[in-house]
């Protein structure tokens, strides 16, 4: 096996990569919505549906993707030549998704963005599962996969940050005020880019280890041993299930609260600039992240109470959305982008942090590594829980009775003029913003709870697969001592129902 310790380089390399994913998901989540509704100018619940459809294909593309990446053997390794390849996709995709077009018919726009969606999620998974995977393959120590985590996190913030701000303050409200369409565009190409050129360093520098090219190649077989082997026998590993679930919810609260914080904060608050709350937020994510890692807070508590305590700080910030008004001092507001900040910098690091150790348990029940086929799962229910909570607030949102901006003729230019919206719909907003959310992170932290895994048992779960590899290299069997070693480990993890490969 490739030797514990990471370079910088490495560290600096994988972070990078996640500029893409981090900056693309947050702008995508918190502004494509908007853009569909109040610049293409469609039917709030026909742009949720939008996202809702583009999962279909996901369902199908993810799995895939996370058989391919497991499948592919080439001189540059079973990741990396994804990397190489997204770098010009990840560009021309993101930038197509705010390309303006003159369309005047809803169902005619409807899929043009539909399809621009579709395969900018194509060139996601392509790129993604490969990223998600190479991480337990670069290292297999629990606390090194941390600083992984911990890399990846501070740059996917960063990535966060600049387009949750600079995407609608800079280049729509700032710089093309008057043409909003035309600002998303420019954003798109900037963005495009900024999320494209790192992959060069992360192709460069993340290596895996070669001995992983040794492990034999997936079948697909026929649809019912697909479903089988890619979506039912992960879910029944219990570790697994835990972090998927963590994951599921604690994402899908994030983007619920991106999704609808513009319009939180423009209507709800009366306040234009979305820098006032994500600054704050994204600031205190990013030194969160760092204390995490410099004051080993992790490593203290363990990754299992630290996403609890998390979770705890999450629902703290949301408590107190109840107090806001509009005009109000900002210092409430400040103070809740701080510890909410705070808590979805822990949420996120800690569920990435796990993750690469769930192969190794796939590995003590099916003799087999999996990463691509878990990171094709993951990706898949990224994406799909995120298009599921846009359908559902998009619709919500219409039932509430949301006003879409309308058109007036000013100084001889057709401009969008934003409606007031009713007290009804207001405070239909203020339960949305806050409850869906919560609701969603107290899922996860009770998954949490849940989850078997700790440093102790990972570490007598790594020696034992020492023995199992061996084992299996030579053609011999285990000894009783051995095989009662693998009983233990699994009765600890949890699951009885895999036998061993």
């Amino acid at each position: 096996m490739k030797k514990e310790k990471l370079t910088f380089k490495t560290l600096l390399g994988y972070g990078l990569g996640d500029l893409y994913g981090g900056g693309a998901m947050t702008i995508i989540s918190m502004y494509y919505f908007v853009f569909l509704v109040e610049v293409v100018g469609i039917n709030p619940a026909l742009a949720g549906t939008t996202f809702l459809v583009s999962k279909l294909w996901d369902a199908v593309t993810d799995p895939f993707m996370g058989i391919i990446s497991d499948n592919t053997r080439t001189k540059w390794g079973r990741r990396r030549p994804y990397f190489l390849a997204g770098i010009f996709l990840i560009f021309v995709s993101f930038a197509l998704m705010w390309t303006p077009m003159p369309i005047k018919s809803q169902g005619l726009a409807f899929v043009f963005y539909l399809g621009a969606y579709l395969f900018f999620s194509t060139v996601y998974t392509m790129v993604w599962v490969p990223y998600q995977s190479i991480a337990a393959e670069l290292t297999p120590d629990y606390d090194e996969r941390t600083k992984l985590s911990t890399f990846r996190m501070v740059f996917s913030n960063l990535a966060g940050v600049l387009g949750a701000t600079l995407s609608y303050d800079l280049f729509v409200v700032g710089l093309n005020r008057e043409d909003p369409a035309n600002g998303y565009f420019i954003m798109g190409i900037c963005f495009g880019l900024f999320f494209a050129l790192p992959y060069i360093l992360t192709f460069l520098w993340c290596k895996e280890d070669p001995a992983f090219m040794n492990e034999p190649k997936k079948k697909i077989g026929t649809l019912k041993s697909f479903i089988r082997i890619y979506f039912i026998e992960p879910l029944s590993i219990k570790p697994f299930r835990n972090v998927t679930m963590m994951y599921l919810f604690g994402f899908m609260a994030s983007d619920a609260v991106m999704m609808m914080a513009l319009i939180f904060m423009k209507y709800y608050l009366k306040i234009n600039s979305m820098m006032t709350l994500l600054v704050p937020v994204f600031g205190a994510m990013i030194i969160a992240i760092i204390l995490l890692e410099v004051l080993q807070i992790n490593r203290a508590l363990g990754k299992k109470n630290t996403f609890t305590l998390s979770c705890i700080i999450w629902l703290g910030a949301f408590s107190t959305v109840f107090f806001m008004k509009p005009g109000m001092n900002q210092t409430l507001l400040t103070l809740f982008g701080i510890f909410f900040g705070i808590g979805n910098a822990g949420i996120q690091i800690m569920v990435f942090a796990m993750f690469p150790d769930i192969p190794d348990v796939d590995e003590l029940f099916t003799n087999q590594r999996r990463e691509g086929t878990f990171s094709g799962f993951f990706a898949f229910l990224r994406k799909a829980g995120g298009a599921f909570l846009m359908f559902i607030i998009g619709v919500s949102l219409d039932l509430a009775g949301y006003l879409e901006p309308i058109e007036k003729l000013v100084d001889g230019k057709l401009v969008k003029i934003d409606q007031v919206q009713s007290d009804s719909f207001l405070f239909s907003l203020l339960l949305l913003f806050t409850l869906i959310p919560s609701g969603l992170v107290a899922i996860a932290m009770i998954a949490c709870m849940l989850y078997p895994l700790s440093k102790t048992v990972h570490e007598r779960l790594r020696g034992f697969l020492v023995i199992q590899r061996e084992a299996r290299h030579q053609g011999i069997e285990l000894t009783e001592e051995q095989k009662a070693e693998a009983l233990e480990l699994k009765k600890m993890l949890g699951d009885k129902n895999i036998a061993v490969g």
